[in-house]
C-alpha cells in the first residue's frame, strides 16, 4: 500500500471515530446539563403557566399520558408541559404526534448533521454563502478580544475599529461563535450625542464576534411590527433527491428589542409555503395564541407574503451548499431588494417548529431515520 493510501486510511478512521463520539458518546455526556435545564425550564416557566389553565385534563388523566408518552419515546416528557398537552382538547394520539427535544437533539440530530461548525461558527457560515453567490447582509468587520480584521483578512488594532466602520449606517454586532436564541446580537445605531459602543467590553464578553449590515425589511414584514427585524425560519432537509423546505414561520419581534427572539416577547406564525398566507394564529413562548400583534394591532389572518416562494427557493439553494448538514434551519430576511439569508442554524429550534405546525413528528421522524447511517465518504 502506498504512503497515500495509508493517509487516506488513517484520515477516514479518524473522521470515524470523530463520527462514532459525536453521535453516541457526547449526547451521553450532554445528558445531566440538557436534563437539568429542561427541569429548570419545567419549574420556571412550564408549571405557572400550566397552574393558570383552566381547561386542562385532570391530575389521574395526565399521569396517565406521562408515562404513556415517557415509554413511547423513552425519556421524561418535559414535553408535555412545553407544549401545552394537558389540554383538554387534545388526545393520547395527538400529544404522541409532538416530539420531544431529548429525542430531537439528543437521538436523531447527532446522527444526522455533521460538520456543523461551518454552520455555528458565523463567520465561515457566510465565506461558504458568499462563495455561493447566496444573498446575505455584507461582513464589514469580524475579530475578537484581541484584534479586528477586515473581511480580506488585514488586521487593525482593536481600539480603531470602531472608528473605521461606517459613521451613519445603522449595524449589527453579534457572537461569532456559538450563539443561540439571539444572545449578544446588538442594533448599533448612529448616535448623534458621540456615545461611543465599547467594542472591548463586548469582546470582552462574548469573545469572537462580527459586525455586518443591518438588514431593512420589505413593507410586507414591517406592516406587522416595524420595531425589529422580523426574520422567515425555514426549515430545509437535504435528502438524496434535492433540497426540500419542510417548515416555514415568520419570527415577529415583540414590543421590547430590536430581535425576533420568542425569550424578548417575540411570536412564531406559520407561513404557508405554497401560498404565503399566514396562518390565523401567532404563538408566543408559552404557546398562547393571538390573532394579532401585540403592538401594531395587525392580524395575521389575510397577511400575504408574495415572495414565500423566493423565500423557500433561496434557503433550498443555500442547502446545497452544507450537504453534511441536511436539517438546517434558515433565518431569512425580506429586503426590499428581495430574500436575504441572515444565517443557518444546524439546530434549528424545534419550539418554534411545534408551536407553529404542532403534529410534527411522524414527519420529523421519518425524514432524519432515511438521513442516518450516511457513509463519510
Amino acid at each position: 500500500m502506498t504512503s497515500r493510501g495509508r493517509a487516506i486510511n488513517l484520515n477516514v478512521r479518524q473522521a470515524g471515530t470523530e463520527d462514532r463520539f459525536r453521535a453516541r458518546v457526547l449526547p451521553r455526556l450532554m445528558w445531566p446539563g440538557s436534563f437539568g435545564y429542561q427541569a429548570r425550564q419545567l419549574l420556571a416557566e412550564h408549571l405557572p403557566v400550566m397552574r393558570g389553565e383552566e381547561d386542562r385534563k385532570s391530575a389521574w388523566r395526565m399521569g396517565r399520558e406521562l408515562l404513556a408518552l415517557g415509554r413511547h419515546w423513552r425519556c421524561v416528557p418535559f414535553h408535555y408541559f412545553r407544549y401545552r398537552l394537558y389540554r383538554r382538547g387534545l388526545d393520547l394520539a395527538e400529544c404522541r404526534t409532538f416530539l420531544p427535544e431529548t429525542v430531537l437533539f439528543a437521538r436523531l440530530l447527532p446522527q444526522v448533521n455533521r460538520d456543523t461548525v461551518l454552520l455555528d461558527d458565523k463567520i465561515v457560515c457566510k465565506r461558504v454563502l458568499t462563495a455561493g453567490g447566496v444573498p446575505q447582509p455584507r461582513l464589514l468587520l469580524s475579530g475578537d478580544a484581541s484584534s479586528a480584521f477586515w473581511p480580506d483578512g488585514m488586521r487593525l488594532p482593536l481600539q480603531a475599529a470602531m472608528g473605521a466602520l461606517p459613521a451613519h449606517a445603522p449595524m449589527v454586532i453579534k457572537p461569532a461563535r456559538y450563539s443561540s436564541g439571539g444572545s449578544g446580537v446588538t442594533l448599533l445605531m448612529p448616535r448623534p450625542d458621540g456615545e461611543d459602543f465599547s467594542l472591548c467590553d463586548y469582546a470582552g464578553r462574548w469573545g469572537s464576534w462580527l459586525i455586518e449590515e443591518h438588514a431593512s425589511q420589505h413593507e410586507e414584514t414591517a406592516k406587522l411590527n416595524p420595531s425589529a427585524l422580523n426574520t422567515f425560519r425555514v426549515i430545509t432537509c437535504l435528502r438524496a433527491s434535492g433540497a426540500e423546505t419542510l417548515y416555514s414561520m415568520l419570527k415577529l419581534g415583540g414590543s421590547t428589542g430590536h430581535t425576533d427572539n420568542s425569550g424578548a416577547g417575540g411570536l412564531q406564525v406559520r407561513v404557508d409555503i405554497d401560498t404565503g398566507e399566514l396562518d390565523r394564529f401567532g404563538y408566543d413562548r408559552t404557546m398562547h395564541r393571538h390573532q394579532c400583534h401585540p403592538v401594531t394591532g395587525r392580524r395575521f389572518a389575510g397577511h400575504k407574503i408574495s415572495a414565500i416562494k423566493g423565500i423557500t427557493e433561496l434557503a433550498e439553494r443555500a442547502a446545497h451548499l452544507f450537504p453534511q448538514t441536511p436539517l438546517i434551519g434558515w433565518d431569512i430576511a425580506l429586503t426590499p431588494q428581495g430574500p436575504t439569508v441572515i444565517e443557518g442554524n444546524s439546530g434549528p429550534s424545534l419550539a418554534h417548529i411545534q408551536r407553529t405546525h404542532q403534529m410534527v413528528a411522524p414527519i420529523l421522524v421519518s425524514r432524519l431515520k432515511e438521513l442516518r447511517n450516511r457513509p463519510l465518504i
